[in-house]
């Protein structure tokens, strides 16, 4: 959202261990059967539906990088699943972290661990680069030896939408353990991240987006020259841009009737639409870009929102 005020972060750390202790420990069963990140996957087996595994959940408040950022997050666990990616979600400006619960577990089901948090700084001019540090902190936080199940440390992704998008590429560029990134529709901020923070970029980029809000309005809330296309233009290769026809910028949360939702100018399509060509872009681009999941490049190089014309995509 606005450069002055759009954008977003997940940043967690909490006592030694994550398993759930009541607060938020339900267990979600999909159609599904178990299985391990690691087992064989088909083509015919669209990534944008939930994948085989069982996922939990935990609450818990996580320390961020300085002693008064206190960060609540939800983690969600693949059960069954050794050694998982770890991807670190962001949410957008002034956006509860409960308005990306269906990216996350998505994810999870695909076998990834998710920790998505919210905001310690929840002002207009939160220091974003603070917020970076969080998302790092975060990062720390899973991979201590008392976290459970023990993630990959050499793969290990940031993603996030608008603020949070743009939190992700920063915290990315300042932290090598970062080897992937997710931008729903991101958008710059104030200290500028692009190009500038991604001189020597070396995490692997794909970010989705729209153009109905990128002009217009008192205040446009993915402005041209600072919205997905920016970041794309940026950042090395392999790099993916994705472009949703008639999209808005408020598409990518859960509930897009929420009231500050409304400020942004309302997209042609269906929100399902991006929901759906998120879902399927996370899992290709993450099984593509961490475990090398050579399956999964169909699902990027044609996937179903081109060919029906309802969206477009650029590799490089």
């Amino acid at each position: 959202m606005w450069k002055l005020v759009v954008l977003s972060l997940a940043a967690c750390a909490a006592p030694n261990n994550h398993v759930p202790s009541g607060v938020d420990g339900q267990q979600q069963q999909n159609d599904a059967h178990n299985a391990s990140i690691d087992a064989p996957i088909s083509t015919a087996n669209d990534p944008a539906n939930d994948g085989p595994s069982v996922v939990t959940t935990a609450t818990v408040t996580i320390p961020g990088a300085t002693a008064d950022h206190m960060l609540p997050s939800t983690i969600y666990t693949p059960t069954g699943v050794t050694s998982p990616p770890l991807v670190v979600i962001s949410p957008g400006f002034q956006m509860a972290r409960t308005q990306y619960d269906s990216y996350a577990h998505h994810l999870a089901t695909w076998g990834f661990e998710v920790i998505l948090c919210d905001y310690s700084d929840q002002g207009f001019f939160a220091d974003h680069q603070l917020m970076a540090n969080d998302v790092g902190a975060v990062i720390t936080y899973a991979l201590a030896p008392a976290f459970t199940p023990a993630v990959d440390a050499a793969k290990i992704a940031t993603a996030g939408h608008s603020l949070g998008g743009d939190i992700s590429v920063l915290a990315a560029a300042g932290d090598p353990r970062v080897k992937a990134v997710l931008g729903w529709d991101p958008v710059d901020g104030s200290p500028s991240v692009v190009p500038e923070k991604m001189t020597g970029f070396t995490a692997k980029l794909a970010v989705i987006g729209e153009t109905t809000d990128s002009s217009g309005g008192f205040m446009p809330c993915a402005p041209t020259g600072d919205n997905f296309a920016a970041f794309y233009a940026s950042a090395p290769s392999p790099a993916i841009a994705m472009t949703v026809n008639g999209a808005d910028h408020m598409d990518w949360v859960d509930d897009p009737s929420c009231a500050l939702c409304t400020l942004c100018t309302a997209g042609t399509a269906s929100p399902d639409l991006s929901h759906t060509a998120t879902k399927r872009l996370n899992v290709a681009w993450l099984r593509s870009a961490l475990d090398g999941d050579s399956a999964m490049q169909p699902w990027l190089i044609s996937p179903p929102e081109v060919a029906a014309g309802t969206a477009s995509i650029q590799h490089k």
